[in-house]
């Protein structure tokens, strides 16, 4: 993630600034009026958000070792966020959406790596929208490999 950031010209710093400005009013939103004023940057903004995928990536590849306890619905929120991230792509243009979709792709396939393909039968347990059959991006339909402490 550190590379895509040094990568980035000055007009590509400017699109992701003017994605982050979009998700940080949307973020305010929900907030009382005191509270939004003290909000400066978005929780979930472009690099913020590739650094909570690649995150649970680390932490995937950590959990076959049992060294770490994840909630599954940290595991949703984290997929929540990966959403975004293919928001982020659609929203970019040029050498901009070049560099983040590289940048997913590299922990795409990390996240493959970790997972597996079960058409979405573990999470659906947990997420409506998968067991409604209203869920059908290929992350959401990936089942970790091991399954961490406290799931």
């Amino acid at each position: 993630m550190e590379a895509l950031a040094g990568s980035l010209t000055p007009d590509e710093r400017q699109m992701l600034s003017a994605l982050d400005l979009q998700r940080l009013a949307l973020e305010k939103e929900g907030l009382a009026p005191e509270h939004a004023a003290q909000v400066e940057e978005p929780i979930y903004g472009v690099l913020s958000s590739l650094k909570v995928w690649e995150c649970l990536i680390n932490e995937m590849e950590e959990w076959s070792r049992g060294q770490d306890r994840y909630m599954v619905y940290e595991y949703i929120n984290d997929l929540t966020v990966r959403d975004g991230l293919e928001e982020y792509c659609e929203a970019l243009r040029g050498m901009a959406r070049t560099k983040l979709t590289s940048t997913l792709d590299r922990l795409d396939e990390r996240f493959r790596a970790v997972t597996h393909e079960d058409g979405g039968a573990e999470l659906a347990q947990y997420w409506r929208p998968l067991a409604e059959g209203n869920e059908s991006r290929w992350w959401w339909t990936r089942r970790p490999n091991d399954l961490p402490q406290g799931w």
